[in-house]
Formats: structure tokens, C-alpha cells, sequence
């Protein structure tokens, strides 16, 4: 429940309270209250202390004072009544009565318990409230300073590797010109290749394949070679051969470029690798043309984390805070130098933000879909500036550090929720700019934001792009923390004191070149190091509880599996006109390959068919995403969508992470006779990407799925088939699963 609430009730005392008798007037029918009373009874029915010592059925709901949320002793009862159905029981002389609850809802009795509602603050805390953890809190499980560390720079090593073996395996059998065509990172044709006294070999680039561009003029611009192919020194890359057929087995090679010179490339690579060397010297010793050379990745995110890592190894604060060798302290005196901006804000977002500003080295904010972590972040910026701190806003892509940047702006209007709403170009609180905004592909990004603003209080940025940053700040602020790496999100702990997590790690983990989740530390999130169970400071955060985006149905089930029953829906979502809120249809279409993903034609019509009925019935075609697990279903369900839906968003779930959409229709496409989910029921991101596609809806959320493969796994095999049975039980008991023949596609 509330903070509030959950403090009264280890002070209420059901066996020794008093069950009220309301007082002239106070029963008297008017408007509503202004607030959820279901939020309230619905939860609290969790809590066994609130159940009456005699009549188990009822649960006590404590009354506070009229003006104040001071305990008064007096409770009234809510339970299930045969004929009435939900009520709310009352003391009536030397009986009871009762009202049903919408009746007892527009009372101004109703309104004593308001300050258990998330969005009601009373005006000072109560004298019970007790704040969620110290001004000191100890680490709870400390880990070796030495090993945690070593063991973040190994698996940074580990993962460039296996990037560069996906890499090489993609590339080997691709043509440098038409890389280069397609935008990609390459030199189309190098010749008279020539091996130096060292071992290196150096090319000259071809100019028959480059349209526009001469030799005399390349020479005559400055770093020609990266301008125009973005090839670099210590960039790892393959050396093409002009052609397979008469070129030594060795090839390509696997190279790195040490120089850049005018029109020449020089390449060196480890000869004692080389299978058949003395063949490799003299072909690369004649004068050939034809040659290519493709690049493999950019080592600069990976250096920067490199040296990220070893800054917060040698930083005695944050080495000590990440391994649990001091203790979480919170005497910062942000919340006293700065006022409240956001009024709005509910009493686990306010308590965020405050403990946000009084840490001095680190918080974790645990936020659930919709629950309003983003609008949390930016009071914290909001506040920390006025108290007169420099703010850095970080998160691991380019689209969310634009969520928080710009949220749902356009040209034209502006999300009050956002950060932009308060920068200069808004109510004017600060000056915020945006690093490295060619980066961005939000056009209000780069209307607004791009001229870079040296000094600005404020500086958004990718975790990586944070690098470059010639400054330091007194506070970082990331979000989407739960989807970096330890190695990654220790780049932005090197430009600030104090530091800031954001994040929900029920959701996707960080991305790994592994086919397997990383289960050791140093593949998880620095979120999860610190804040979830075993962390080094386990349960030192705070977690939003109150989510505002979906119906309570749609919410219903993720908060079950995923939440521990924790949320509460603090908003009454309508469900769309004549469809329940969640449905799924049960259509066994069966599974194509596409390359190296999955398509499932039948799903594809399905879906297409429901979009259409669903914007038949008024949604806009914007207000409607599709989203699936494999890419390949994105291009079969855009193939099937009929006219009039271009606007309707198709992705993937890992995509579609962080949007919402009135109506989410979910394809789930695993359809066979072996019961095979692949990578949906692997633990533990297969779960957590059932739970991102569900919570994006807000009114429907339909799944379509052949739910005898997913939820039937064959005997001996433990995945997340248990998770998507539960749920096709819980759909099917509830009468909200159909049947769907595919011959009536």
C-alpha cells in the first residue's frame, strides 16, 4: 500500500480499535471522493493485520483524523456481501449497517481514509511514519574489491570478443562495395598491397569504385580514409581478398588498422595466426587490386568502459560503495535547499525523490511500468538544481535518453513530464543541453537542442557518449539502469559524486552477445548488484507502487508473477467498448524460418483482422501497436495489415520497451510439434519479455499465441513454460481465451 498506510498498520491494533459510529452528516450522499477507494480495500485485503480478530471475512480499514492522516482509533470494515456485493460496514447503535462501496464513496466519511490513497499528502507526516530505511544504512552482502572488479573487466573482454567472432562470422562472405554502398563501415577496393619490414601491410585506396571522389581530390582533404569510409586506427577489420577462388585459404583476415595516411591503409595482424603464411607474404606481395576491407566493430565503447572501470576501481568512494566496504548514507541537503515542483507527484514518488537528493553517494529507484519513474527522475533534476547542483541525465540508448529529454514533445507541444518542459525552452527553471544530439532521431531533439550549450546545468547523454564529457558533475541521474551492464553504467559514475539508478529489473535484462543471459555479476546490471535480492545493499531503494498506465485486469497478471502482488492501480482505466480488457486467442498456424528468425503466417492474418475490428471501432491506428518477439513476424504482420494502418506500430518487444499504446496486440509465433519456445522460455529474460509486452497496453491487450506450444513443454525441460500455462489457465478460467480456427483465415 501507501508508505502511510503500511506505517498505521503496525500501529493499528484491530483487536482494540473501535468500529465507527459516523456522525450526523457524515453519511450524507455527495461527490464522489476524489480518489480510488478500490485501490485502497482491494490491497489492504492483502495485509492479514487488518483482518478482524472475530469476522475473518471483513478487513479493518483504519480511519484517520478529517484534516490529518493522525490514527483515531476507529475503523470501518470492508468484505463481500451475498446480495450487496462489496461493502463498507459501519457501527449503527448496537448493530451494524452497511453501505455498498460506491454509495459509501460519495460519503464524506469516504474521505478519512484518503491519506491511504498514493496521490493524497497530508500536510506534516504523522507521528507513526516511519521513514523506509536510515540516514546510515550498512551494506547488507560485501563482495571482494579485487575480484568484483577484475571479474567486471573480464567479462568487458570476454563480450568484445564474442562481438568480434558474431561479427566475423556475418561479414566473412560479404562485398566490401556493397557495404559500402549500404552505408556501411568499409573501403570498397584497395590495391598494390606491400608488406613492411615490421609485418604490417599497407594498401592504397582504389578510386574506380567511389563515385564522386577523385585520388587528387582525396588527397588533398584532411583524414580522407575515416571522413569518408569511418575506418579509424585500432579498428579491428577484415581483409578481403579480390577473390575467393584464387585467393590463399587464410582469407579474409582478421586485421587492425595501426595507421591512417592521405589515400593509404596499413593493417597488422598476428602472422604466427596465419595458416599457410609464406602463400599469405607473396600474394600480399604482389601487385594486385581488388582488395576490400570491412570493418568489425568500434573499439571505443569498449575502451571507454575499459577505463571507466579501472577510474571507479581507483575511486575510493565508489569502489568502497560497489563492494560494500562502507555503508549508504543520506545527508545531502538538496531536499532542505530546494522546494517541491511537481505537486502531483504520490507519496512513493515524493519519497523517491527525496532520498534521491538527500543520498550522497547512491540510490536505486525501482519503477515498474507506468508507475512514474521518468516524471520522478525529472523532479529529482528539477530540485537538485535548484539546490544548486550540476546534473548529469544518462541512460544506455539514444531513445531513452530522449524519454526523459523530450518525453512525448513535438514541434508544437510539450510533455509537462519532461525535462524540456522545464529548460529553457519551457518554463526556464535551467539550461539543459543534449551530447552528441546527432545521435538523436527525434526531430523536436534536434530542432531544440542542436547547438550545444557549454555549462548548461544540466547535460543529457548516452551512458557511452558520457565519455567525451570534459566536465564533472555534482549528480548523475540513470535511467533505464537495468538494461546496462556494470561495465557501462560505470562511465557515468566517473563524472559525478553522487549517483542515481533508475530502472525495473523485472523487465529486460542488458544485452548480451552470449545466446545465454549472463548469470554471473559482471553481465548484470549495476542495478541488480546493488539493489536486488543478494545485492550489496539489498533493498536500499525505493520501489513505485502505483502504476496509472493500464486497466487493473491487464495489470492483474504481471503484478502477480512478476511484483508479488506489490502494485496497485491508482487510475480507473475503462476498457475498450465491448472487449474485455485482456483476451487471448488460442490458433495453432505453425512456424516458418526466415534466415536466422521466425514467422508465423497465420498469427500474421489473425492479427491484421483484429486490428482492423479494433480500429473499426474507433481507436486511432496510432493509438495501436503490434509487437512480437521475432523480427520476422514484424515484416509478416506489416505485410498482412490492410489499408488505413500505416500508423499502427509494428516491432519487436525488446523494441517497444518503455511505449505504450491504447490497444498492444501480442504475437507470440512459437507454434510446433515439439513444444519448442526457444529463446521465450529461457530463464531469466524469457519471463521478463512476457512481462515488457503485456504492460505496454493501457485499455486491451490482446495475446495470440498456439498456447499447446507454450505452455506444454515437453517432460524433463524446465523454461518459462510453467509461466505462459499459468497464464492460458488464468485466461481460459476466466472465460476470456478463444478458440481460432485458422481455415476461417
Amino acid at each position: 500500500m501507501t508508505l502511510l498506510l503500511e506505517s498505521a498498520i503496525r500501529t493499528f491494533d484491530p483487536s482494540s480499535a473501535t468500529l465507527t459510529t459516523p456522525e450526523d452528516g457524515t453519511l450524507e450522499q455527495g461527490d464522489p471522493v476524489e480518489f480510488s477507494l478500490a485501490t485502497i480495500y482491494r490491497f489492504a485485503a492483502h495485509y492479514d493485520s487488518l483482518a478482524h480478530p472475530e469476522r475473518e471475512e471483513w478487513t479493518c480499514l483504519p480511519l484517520h483524523e478529517p484534516d490529518s492522516a493522525a490514527l483515531t482509533g476507529e475503523y470501518v470494515a470492508y468484505t463481500e456481501h451475498d446480495l450487496h456485493e462489496e461493502i463498507i460496514v459501519f457501527a449503527d447503535g448496537d448493530g451494524q449497517d452497511f453501505l455498498p462501496v460506491e454509495a459509501f464513496a460519495q460519503t464524506p466519511l469516504a474521505r478519512r481514509l484518503r491519506f491511504w490513497h498514493p496521490d493524497h499528502i497530508p500536510a506534516t507526516d504523522p507521528e507513526y511514519y516511519e521513514a523506509p530505511f536510515d540516514d546510515h544504512e550498512p551494506p547488507r552482502h560485501s563482495v571482494d574489491p579485487a575480484a568484483f572488479f577484475d571479474g567486471v573487466a573480464d567479462y568487458l573482454d570476454r563480450e568484445r570478443e564474442r562481438t568480434l567472432d558474431a561479427r566475423r562470422e556475418e561479414l566473412a562472405d560479404v562485398d566490401p562495395a556493397e557495404q559500402y554502398a549500404d552505408g556501411g563501415e568499409a573501403i570498397p577496393e584497395l590495391r598494390d598491397p606491400s608488406v613492411d619490414a615490421d609485418g604490417t601491410v599497407t594498401l592504397h585506396v582504389d578510386f574506380d569504385r567511389i563515385d564522386g571522389v577523385t585520388e587528387r581530390s582525396a588527397m588533398g582533404e584532411h583524414r580522407f580514409v575515416q571522413s569518408a569510409f569511418d575506418i579509424y586506427p585500432d579498428d579491428p577489420a577484415l581483409l578481403m581478398a579480390p577473390s575467393d577462388e584464387h585467393s590463399p585459404a587464410a582469407f579474409p583476415l582478421q586485421v587492425t588498422v595501426t595507421d591512417v595516411a592521405s589515400t593509404r591503409v596499413t593493417v597488422a595482424f598476428d602472422w604466427t595466426d596465419i595458416d599457410g603464411r609464406s602463400g599469405v607474404r607473396r600474394y600480399l606481395g604482389e601487385d594486385r587490386v581488388g582488395f576490400g576491407l570491412v570493418k568489425l566493430l568500434n573499439p571505443l565503447p569498449y575502451e571507454r568502459r575499459r577505463e571507466a572501470i579501472e577510474r571507479v576501481r581507483e575511486d575510493d568512494t565508489f569502489r568502497e560503495v560497489l563492494t560494500g566496504q562502507r555503508a549508504l548514507t543520506f545527508t545531502q541537503p538538496r531536499v532542505a535547499e530546494s522546494t517541491p515542483g511537481d505537486e502531483q507527484l504520490n507519496q512513493e514518488q515524493r519519497a523517491a525523490a527525496k532520498f534521491a537528493l538527500l543520498a550522497d553517494d547512491l540510490f536505486c529507484i525501482h519503477g515498474p511500468p507506468g508507475t512514474g519513474k521518468t516524471r520522478t527522475l525529472v523532479e529529482v533534476v528539477r530540485r537538485a538544481v535548484e539546490a544548486g547542483a550540476s546534473v548529469l541525465v544518462c541512460a544506455d540508448s539514444n531513445q531513452a535518453v530522449d524519454n526523459v529529454l523530450v518525453g512525448e514533445s513535438t514541434a508544437e507541444t510539450v510533455d509537462p513530464g519532461s525535462l524540456h518542459a522545464h529548460g529553457q525552452h519551457g518554463s526556464g527553471e535551467f539550461t539543459v543541453t543534449r551530447h552528441n544530439v546527432r545521435q538523436s532521431d527525434r526531430e523536436v531533439v534536434s530542432r531544440w537542442y542542436g547547438d550545444a550549450r557549454g555549462g548548461a546545468d544540466v547535460v543529457a547523454s548516452t551512458n557511452g557518449s558520457a565519455a567525451t564529457l570534459e566536465r564533472q558533475f555534482d549528480l548523475a541521474v540513470v535511467d533505464e539502469a537495468t538494461q546496462a551492464t556494470v561495465a557501462t553504467s560505470a562511465v557515468p559514475l566517473t563524472k559525478a559524486d553522487t549517483v542515481v539508478l533508475a530502472g525495473d529489473h523485472r523487465q529486460l535484462p542488458p544485452y548480451s552477445e552470449t545466446e545465454e543471459p549472463p548469470a554471473e555479476t559482471a553481465g548484470r546490471s549495476l542495478f541488480e548488484h546493488v539493489y536486488t535480492a543478494g545485492g550489496v545493499f539489498e533493498g536500499v531503494g525505493l520501489q513505485l507502487r502505483t502504476q496509472y498506465r493500464m486497466h487493473r485486469d491487464i495489470a492483474y497478471f504481471p503484478n502477480r508473477e512478476f511484483y508479488d502482488r506489490s502494485l496497485r492501480t491508482g487510475l480507473d482505466v475503462d476498457p475498450l467498448a465491448d472487449w474485455e480488457p485482456i483476451v487471448g486467442y488460442d490458433v495453432g498456424g505453425g512456424e516458418k524460418r526466415r534466415g536466422t528468425s521466425l514467422a508465423n503466417p497465420a498469427e500474421a492474418k489473425l492479427v491484421s483482422q483484429l486490428v482492423e475490428r479494433v480500429c473499426d471501432a474507433g481507436v486511432s491506428a496510432a493509438e495501436v501497436g503490434v509487437i512480437t518477439p521475432y523480427a520476422a513476424q514484424v515484416q509478416e504482420v506489416r505485410s498482412a495489415l490492410g489499408d488505413g494502418t500505416d500508423a499502427v506500430t509494428v516491432d519487436t518487444i525488446d523494441a517497444f520497451q518503455g511505449s505504450e499504446r491504447t490497444v498492444v496486440l501480442i504475437s507470440l509465433v512459437r507454434s510446433n510439434s515439439e513444444g519448442s519456445i526457444g529463446f521465450l522460455g529461457r530463464l531469466p529474460d524469457g519471463p521478463r519479455r512476457l512481462n515488457v509486452a503485456m504492460t505496454r497496453a493501457q485499455r486491451l491487450c490482446v495475446l495470440v499465441g498456439d498456447w499447446a506450444t507454450l505452455a506444454e513443454p515437453p517432460e524433463g525441460r524446465a523454461d518459462a513454460s510453467e509461466l505462459y500455462g499459468e497464464l492460458a489457465s488464468l485466461l481460459r478460467d476466466t472465460g476470456r481465451m478463444r478458440e481460432f480456427d485458422v481455415g476461417l483465415l
